[in-house]
C-alpha cells in the first residue's frame, strides 16, 4: 500500500510537470505571437482606397537635416551633464545642454530655435567636424514630399519650401520643384539622437528619440506662404498638404499674428472639393497654439499631430486633459480619444460650425495611432490608420519586412476607448479596432516599436504621408484611376 502511493505520487508530480511545462510553452506562444499576429493583420487589413489622390501639393518648410549621436556632440563642445530645464527658445551652449537633458531623461521627442545665430553656427561647424555626421532631407513638408514619391511614385507632387543647392541634390528627381522655391545658401537643422541605453548625468533611456534644434530665416518666416500658393493655383492638385507653422512660434506676436491672417486668406481661396491637411510639430507658446486652432483649424480638413502637439492644443484651449501637458511616459488611449473627440465638435464641421472644413485628425504617437472623423467625409480609415502605423516599424526598423523578432507591442493590453469606458482586451489578431461616438468615426491601431531603432527622423511625417494616401476624401469620390494606379 505504501509503495502505491509512492508510485501514486510520483505518477501525479509527473502529471503535473507536463501540465505545467506545456501550459507555460502555451502561454509564452501566446505572448510570442502578439507582434506576428499584429504584423499578418495589417498585411490583411491594409487596402487602397477606390478613390486615390493623384496630385500633391506640399509646402512649406524644408532645410538639410544633420543627424549626429546627440551626446557626442554635448562633449565635442565641451559640455557636461548640468541641470534639466526646459528653455522655450534658446540662447547658449548650456542652455541647448538643459533642455537636451529635459527631454532625454523624459524619452520625448522635442525641437527648440536657436535666437543666437553665432552660438547655432559654432553648433554646426562642431556637427560638421564629427565623422559621425549624416545628411539628409529635412524639414516636416519636404520630408512628406519625399516619403510620399518614394512610397507612391505614380503620384505627381510639387513641392514649394526654400530650397538650397545641398538640398536639391537630395530631393528625388520626380518631385517638381519651381524655380521660385531656389535659395542660394541651404538652412540646416541639427538632429541630436540618442539609442536606448545612452547615459547621460545619471540617467540612462529606455526609448530611443531625438531633439532638434535650428536657427533659420526662410522657414521661421513662412517666406515661401505666398509662393506656395502661386504654385497651387498653377499645379491644381487633389490634396494640399502644407507644415512649418511650428517655425513661427518664437517670432514676435505681432508678426506671427499677420502670417497666420495671410495664410487663412489663402485657405479659404481654396475649393472645397480639395482637401487640405495640415500637419503640426513641437510647439511651446499656448498663446500661438490658440490661435491656429481657433482661426486655422477651421479652414483645414485634416490635421496630423503627435501627443505633444495634442495636449498643448487642449491646453491651450480650454479642453479636456490639459493637466497632462508635459506627462511623462505614453500617453493613456482614452484620454487622447477624448480630445481628438472634443478637437472635432468644438472646431470641426458640425451643425453649430458648418463652415468648419475640419473633418479628420490623424494621432501618432511611439505605440499607437488613432484616426478620428467625422461623419462620412472620409472613407478607408481601418487601412489608413494601419498603414500609417505600419510604416512607423518598417522605417524605424529600416527593414522591408517585418518580423516579431525585431519589435514590440508597448500598448498595455487592457485599456479603455474613452473615458468612462470599460476596459476591454487587446486582441492581436484584429489589431485595428473601429469605433463610433456621438457621430464621429474612429479607428485605433498599436505601433510595433522597433527594438533597435535605425532611422527615428521623420516618423511622423512618414506616417501622414502613408496615411493620407490611404484615406478617401469622399466629397471628391468621382475621380476613379484604376485599381493599378499604385
Amino acid at each position: 500500500m505504501f509503495v502505491k502511493s509512492i508510485i501514486a505520487g510520483i505518477l501525479f508530480g509527473f502529471l503535473a510537470y507536463i501540465f505545467f511545462f506545456y501550459y507555460n510553452i502555451k502561454q509564452t506562444s501566446v505572448e510570442d505571437d502578439l507582434e506576428q499576429n499584429i504584423i499578418l493583420s495589417w498585411k490583411n487589413k491594409v487596402k487602397f482606397p477606390a478613390t486615390r489622390f493623384r496630385k500633391l501639393a506640399v509646402g512649406i518648410n524644408s532645410n538639410v537635416d544633420y543627424i549626429v549621436p546627440g551626446l557626442d556632440l554635448l562633449k565635442k563642445l565641451g559640455l557636461t551633464p548640468g541641470d534639466m530645464k526646459d528653455h522655450k527658445i534658446l540662447l547658449s551652449l548650456n542652455e541647448l545642454q538643459e533642455t537636451f537633458f529635459h527631454f532625454f531623461a523624459k524619452g520625448s521627442a522635442a525641437e527648440r530655435v536657436y535666437d543666437n545665430p553665432d552660438v547655432f553656427g559654432q553648433i554646426r561647424q562642431t556637427a560638421e567636424s564629427l565623422d559621425t555626421i549624416e545628411q539628409y532631407i529635412g524639414g516636416n513638408a519636404a520630408l512628406i514630399a519625399a516619403q510620399t514619391a518614394a512610397l507612391f511614385p505614380n503620384v505627381k507632387i510639387l513641392f514649394v519650401g526654400p530650397v538650397g543647392p545641398q538640398l536639391r541634390s537630395l530631393m528625388p528627381d520626380a518631385i517638381e520643384i519651381p524655380e521660385s522655391s531656389r535659395i542660394a545658401s541651404d538652412e540646416v537643422h541639427l538632429i541630436m539622437e540618442y539609442q536606448v541605453g545612452d547615459s547621460w548625468g545619471g540617467v540612462v533611456t529606455t526609448v530611443a528619440n531625438r531633439f532638434i534644434s535650428s536657427y533659420d530665416e526662410s522657414n521661421s518666416q513662412l517666406t515661401m506662404l505666398d509662393t506656395f500658393f502661386e504654385g497651387v493655383n498653377t499645379f491644381q492638385p487633389d490634396l494640399i498638404v502644407i507644415s512649418g507653422l511650428h517655425l513661427l512660434d518664437g517670432q514676435a506676436a505681432e508678426f506671427s499674428g499677420a502670417k497666420v491672417r495671410t495664410l487663412v486668406a489663402h485657405l479659404q481661396a481654396v475649393p472645397h472639393l480639395d482637401p487640405i491637411h495640415l500637419e503640426f510639430a513641437s510647439m511651446t507658446n499656448q498663446a500661438f497654439v490658440k490661435q491656429l486652432v481657433h482661426e486655422v483649424l477651421p479652414n483645414i480638413d485634416s490635421l496630423g499631430l503627435n501627443e505633444q502637439e495634442l495636449f498643448v492644443s487642449s491646453a491651450a484651449c480650454g479642453g479636456p486633459h490639459s493637466s497632462d501637458l508635459g506627462a511623462e511616459g505614453q500617453p493613456v488611449i482614452h484620454k487622447v480619444t477624448d480630445i481628438i473627440l472634443w478637437l472635432l465638435k468644438t472646431f470641426g464641421q458640425s451643425e453649430t460650425h458648418p463652415q468648419s472644413r475640419l473633418t479628420r485628425i490623424h494621432f501618432h504617437s511611439l505605440t499607437y495611432h488613432i484616426i478620428g472623423t467625422k461623419g462620412l467625409v472620409w472613407n478607408n480609415i481601418q487601412s489608413a490608420v494601419a498603414a500609417g502605423a505600419s510604416r512607423a516599424s518598417h522605417q524605424a526598423c529600416d527593414v522591408e519586412e517585418l518580423n516579431s523578432d525585431i519589435v514590440d507591442i508597448k500598448i498595455p493590453l487592457r485599456y479603455k476607448l474613452f473615458t468612462g469606458d470599460e476596459e476591454r482586451d487587446f486582441n492581436s489578431s484584429e489589431p485595428v479596432t473601429y469605433f463610433t461616438r456621438e457621430g464621429y468615426h474612429f479607428a485605433f491601431s498599436p505601433v510595433l516599436v522597433c527594438k533597435k531603432p535605425l532611422k527615428t527622423v521623420g516618423l511622423g511625417d512618414a506616417i501622414s504621408a502613408t496615411g493620407l494616401m490611404y484615406s478617401e476624401f469622399m466629397v471628391k469620390n468621382t475621380h476613379l484611376y484604376g485599381d493599378d494606379f499604385f
